[in-house]
């Protein structure tokens, strides 16, 4: 007898109880066969920076990149407060003497990052320059002077308005240096800048959203110095005061070590031209989260 084949549509193999096969997902290396994501793809590769990745390694020692933990002030020295006298956190910092060599950046020295216990951790979210926090550059940590352990000496601990946990005050947390090269999100204003017309077309834009997702679920997002700044939400830098805003001194996402309001990362910028002269009085804090 001769069989006869019945097509089965979606309605059909319901009324069967079959379950019809999931079309897969396409891969990165099919979307990038479509122009608009292989334009977008070059576009990031075209404007990657050298980085160096800090990944948390146990407990601090004195001195090294870090988060948290002890602070060196000069002899005589005052603890950083803000405007009111009250002290500041003691959030990081960067030895660069120990990180591997980055372009534009110093090979040695020291970056210390504080930022003011308020219930916006010191952020001014209208300009970034102007909120409460305070950067010290030290050329050198040696001479007279000593290590303050982890808190301003009659501060009774650090409460909610800081984004480090206690433990992380305490001991604070020693970040292991690798140098690594990042490519621009899509929420970066550069995306916006030069490719308003790809991402605005919605015929193409979907596929790239589809690959920027790819991206994401492979990316580990983590702390870092030099690179692109991240964001949870959008890209302060879009504002045109603050465009030339081009280099990440620090970037610091949450962890089980500190977090940004509900898992959110702060970083604090400069401009290339006072990074090169070391001019460190004019940086540009923010964070943001989900």
């Amino acid at each position: 007898m001769r069989k006869i084949l019945i097509p089965v549509t979606l309605a059909l193999a319901g009324a069967l109880g079959c379950t019809p096969a999931t079309p897969a997902e396409p891969t990165m290396q099919e979307l990038l066969r479509d122009p608009a994501v292989a334009e977008f793809a070059a576009w990031q590769k075209k404007h990657s920076l050298p980085a160096i990745d800090l990944e948390p390694a146990g407990p601090a020692t004195p001195g090294g990149t870090r988060i948290g933990g002890p602070v060196w002030l000069a002899a005589g020295e005052a603890w950083p407060a803000d405007a009111e006298g009250k002290p500041m956190s003691f959030l990081a910092q960067v030895d660069f003497a120990e990180l591997p060599p980055l372009p534009d950046y110093p090979t040695s020295g020291v970056l210390q990052f504080f930022i003011a216990r308020d219930d916006l951790y010191g952020a001014n979210f209208e300009k970034p320059e102007a909120g409460k926090f305070r950067v010290i550059w030290r050329e050198t940590m040696s001479g007279a002077g000593k290590l303050h352990m982890g808190r301003p000496a009659g501060d009774r601990g650090i409460d909610d308005y800081s984004p480090l946990y206690d433990a992380t005050v305490g001991r604070g947390i020693a970040l292991k240096p690798k140098r690594s090269d990042q490519i621009p999100s899509v929420e970066s204003w550069l995306a916006e800048r030069d490719l308003e017309t790809l991402l605005n077309d919605p015929a193409k834009s979907g596929r790239i959203y589809d690959f920027v997702e790819k991206q994401n679920e492979l990316a580990v997002q983590g702390h870092h110095v030099g690179g692109h700044p991240g964001f949870t939400q959008s890209d302060w830098r879009a504002a045109k005061p603050y465009q030339d805003v081009d280099r990440v001194l620090l970037n610091l996402w949450s962890d089980k070590h500190l977090m940004w309001g509900d898992s959110g990362q702060g970083q604090f910028m400069i401009r290339r031209e006072d990074l090169l002269k070391r001019d460190f009085s004019k940086i540009f804090y923010q964070w943001d989260c989900y």
